[in-house]
């Protein structure tokens, strides 16, 4: 993995995004198999984690590995499509309809 990569960066977006998705550090931990010391490390700016790693905690917080190591600030289509196609499992008939609303919004 690049460590040139801003890793204040990683940090920010990592609890920007654990907050809005509602997700404990142990949560975290628990669900990429990983310790909570390990996840310690990535929060206090000492390290990033490998990219399979990485990868798993993208996927949980609903995003992708570019965005939390800044390499990406935007979603386009691609990136959106990416999302929801690896979140629709994880999102309620109620968040799937308030996703097709705003979609749907234009044709009103």
């Amino acid at each position: 993995m690049d460590q040139t990569v801003d890793i204040e960066v990683f940090q920010t977006r990592l609890k920007e995004l654990m907050k809005e998705n509602r997700y404990s550090q142990k949560q975290i931990c628990d669900l990429c198999n990983i310790t909570e010391a390990a996840f310690s490390r990535y929060m206090s700016l000492n390290r990033l984690p490998k990219a399979s790693i990485l990868a798993n905690i993208a996927n949980i917080l609903h995003t992708t590995s570019d965005y939390l190591l800044g390499n990406d600030n935007n979603y386009g289509y691609d990136q959106l499509k990416i999302l929801l196609a690896s979140s629709k499992d994880n999102l309620s008939k109620n968040q799937k309809l308030e996703l097709t609303a705003i979609l749907m919004d234009e044709y009103k």
